[in-house]
């Protein structure tokens, strides 16, 4: 059995520690939760039977296997590569992090000296592993859209000052990749996973679509080269106490949980 700790204890993070004890209890223990707000990590943590955290080293101490971030970009950026010099394996979910490539060169480097891996979720969507495909076949057009409700976008810093229609569907933004997950931090995590598996960071483009009459976060990505041409649709509800988020995303880390621990892989 492996342990398990959490980073952020916000409602991924719960609704990824109830699916860990209800369905992987036989291969992974949550051993600890860390957040800022100690009455946020008291209330995830009781209900995983894990300890508390609200520093790093506390919560490095109990010695997990595997830490999943659940938190922010900037916790990534704080805390990532101390995770992984003291030995853990890292799952990041906030995935627009490694568009910074300092960060991220940094993350691999600590990763290969430490011989522990950084694993990247599906998140939201689905067929990194196809995108990985595409990216062994030579260079490939790739198209992201991201369609959501006026809520799920609200507060985005793309979008300071200006009112969003609460009645025309529109596209708000169209751009690379860097820019996208800058001006929209919480929304286009799944460009920056899409692009990063098909490697074309610097060639992707990104669209956002704000449309009032959506109930669904819907991501499409295109994958275009010489011989092969793909396209994945995924719509999910957003978290209700989260629209920002799709619920899935938490679905999809213990996915990935199952996966390393399962003798069959699937990839």
């Amino acid at each position: 059995m492996k342990n398990i700790a959490v980073i952020g204890a916000g409602a991924l993070s719960k609704i990824f520690c109830e699916q860990v004890q209800k369905q992987l209890s036989q291969q992974y223990n949550i051993v600890a939760v860390m957040a800022r707000n100690i009455e946020h990590a008291n209330s995830l943590a009781q209900t995983a039977s894990a300890l508390p955290c609200t520093t790093i080293d506390q919560f490095l101490s109990v010695k997990p296997d595997i830490v999943v971030e659940f938190a922010s970009r900037d916790a990534v950026a704080e805390y990532g590569e101390t995770v992984l010099k003291a030995g853990c394996d890292l799952v990041v979910v906030s995935i627009g992090a490694l568009s910074n490539d300092t960060l991220k060169k940094g993350l691999e480097t600590a990763a290969q000296e430490a011989n522990r891996k950084i694993y990247v979720p599906n998140g939201a969507v689905g067929g990194l592993d196809l995108m990985q495909t595409f990216a062994t076949m030579g260079p490939c057009k790739v198209e992201i859209q991201n369609t959501k409700a006026p809520k799920s976008l609200t507060g985005a810093p793309y979008l300071k000052d200006k009112v969003l229609s609460e009645t025309e569907a529109e596209i708000l933004f169209e751009g690379d990749v860097a820019a996208a997950i800058n001006g929209f931090p919480k929304n286009v995590n799944v460009a920056v996973a899409s692009a990063l598996a098909s490697e074309s960071m610097n060639t992707a483009t990104v669209r956002v679509k704000n449309d009032p009459e959506t109930t669904r976060n819907t991501h499409c990505i295109r994958l275009t080269n010489d011989l092969m041409q793909a396209q994945l649709t995924i719509s999910s509800r957003p978290d209700p106490a989260n629209p920002k988020s799709s619920t899935s995303t938490a679905y999809s880390v213990v996915a990935l949980l199952k996966n390393l621990a399962n003798p069959i892989q699937f990839f």
